[in-house]
């Protein structure tokens, strides 16, 4: 039988061949690809808000007083902020105030004559909260005095706006003649209102010219049967004798 062994030379040159195969085919087809890298998240950069200790210093080495750039407009309109909460303030205890002199006069008259006493006294804020009560509770009987807080410089012009409202809102031969007074009041906010309400009734602008402003009331006031036809001129409680000048 025939010797079939391999010579070693033989088995060397095998594997040499088969090992540059190998090489061949790995260069061709350009070996493995490469893992593509997963995105890296964006780094997170958190901005720190500079101290209150840091601002102060800086304000201090600079000598300013003025808000600094980094300042959040919420601090830089607190001022703003704490001016209306002031008049909000004022207001509420002016509210409370006046409720509390109503509910220690729980009668008409005590409540009435309280406000009335104190009227002169009370802040701005408490006269504008007294104003719709005081209206309330008068009547034709207390009409001078309420005129009075009407025409009364040192009145809020929002107390005296509810004032002259409830003018408008009392009979035509009560509430009109009051509109005459407050054209007889010299500089009063009211009065070119009153002119122009009273334009529209008596059919005429008078201007200043207090005693045309009655003459034309009375005249309206007769053809409304609101006066006999005999009532002499219309008066106001302060009527001047003279046509004031409004500047």
């Amino acid at each position: 039988m025939q010797d079939r062994r391999f010579s070693p030379l033989l088995l060397i040159t095998i594997v040499v061949a088969a090992a540059g195969m190998a090489l061949v085919g790995f260069f061709w087809l350009g070996g493995p690809a490469a893992p593509t890298p997963l995105p890296q998240p964006p780094e997170l950069v958190v901005k720190k808000a500079p101290s209150a200790t840091s601002n102060s210093s800086k304000a201090a080495s600079t000598g300013s007083t003025q808000p600094s750039p980094d300042a959040t407009p919420a601090l830089m309109t607190a001022p703003i902020a704490a001016n209306v909460s002031a008049e909000q303030k004022a207001r509420q205890d002016a509210d409370i105030k006046i409720g509390t002199l109503l509910a220690q006069n729980p009668t008409v008259e005590g409540a009435r004559d309280k406000l009335l006493l104190l009227f002169p006294s009370f802040t701005p804020f408490e006269k504008i909260a007294a104003a719709p009560h005081i209206v309330n509770l008068t009547g034709d009987e207390q009409l001078a005095t309420v005129v009075g807080f009407l025409k009364n410089p040192l009145t809020p012009a929002e107390a005296q706006e509810t004032f002259f409202n409830d003018m408008l809102n009392r009979a035509p031969q009560t509430g009109w003649p009051v509109l005459v007074e407050v054209i007889a009041t010299p500089k009063h906010p009211l009065a070119e209102r009153a002119k122009e309400l009273l334009t529209t009734i008596v059919g005429q602008d008078h201007g200043n010219d207090v005693f045309g402003w009655q003459r034309g009331l009375r005249d309206q006031l007769k053809a409304q049967g609101a006066l006999p036809e005999d009532a002499p001129t219309t008066k106001t409680t302060d009527a001047p004798p003279a046509p004031v000048p409004q500047q």
